[in-house]
């Protein structure tokens, strides 16, 4: 089994065409950093404002949604939007199955993974008030609500993050240390100790690597 990750950015239509621009290229950028780190990873942006990812090894789809999720936060904090887009980044929806094909050369992904996350992605977005969202394709179906939930709550965790909050945590994930973050942000590192504190970063961090050993 594989995961793909669908995802929408919150209220994009309240960015500036510049600004959603912006937004999209580092985004690119990102993901490019995620095919270093991530062996076989491919994301896309389609739609203007919609993300697809194929994560190969499913078991990091977690990880790379919510430091998607964090980016976003943190770059929407600069630009003049929603407050909804700056609270939540993106809706996010994974989807835990086979694929049948995929070919980032001819920009395709099709099986049954992207099914699930797209399909549960447009009804999320129809609800307006629900941002995350999980369904393993194969397996009883109580391990896939069981997920679900454990997904929803850890989204909503980094929902409460300020902006500030959500930087720190960010490279945190990607696994920097303090005073390294301390030297890229032009902060105290005691400051990046209670940004991170206040977030319960313990509790993401242990939360994310719980979810990776997970085997389905």
């Amino acid at each position: 089994m594989v995961a793909t990750l669908s995802a929408d950015i919150v209220r994009s239509t309240s960015l500036a065409t510049n600004d959603i621009i912006l937004l999209r290229n580092r985004l690119l950028h990102l993901f490019d950093d995620f095919e270093k780190d991530y062996p076989g990873f491919w994301g896309r942006i389609v739609r203007g404002d919609s993300i697809e990812c194929y994560v190969p090894q499913y078991k990091y789809v977690l990880r790379i949604a919510i430091l998607i999720k964090l980016f976003v936060k943190v770059q929407a904090s600069g630009l003049d939007c929603d407050d909804l887009l700056q609270r939540y980044g993106i809706r996010f929806s994974i989807g835990i199955d086979d694929i049948k094909y995929v070919s980032k050369a001819e920009d395709i992904i099709n099986g049954p993974a992207i099914y699930l996350s797209g399909r549960n992605l447009d009804e999320i977005s129809r609800k307006g008030n629900v941002y995350a969202a999980l369904e393993v394709g194969q397996g009883p179906e109580i391990i896939s609500n069981m997920l679900e939930s454990y997904v929803a709550l850890v989204s909503n965790l980094v929902d409460s993050y300020s902006a500030k909050q959500a930087e720190v945590v960010f490279y945190k994930l990607l696994g920097y240390k303090e005073s390294a973050i301390s030297d890229r942000l032009g902060i105290y590192q005691s400051s990046v100790n209670t940004r991170s504190t206040s977030a319960q970063w313990g509790l993401l961090n242990t939360a994310i690597k719980d979810f990776e050993k997970i085997v389905l």
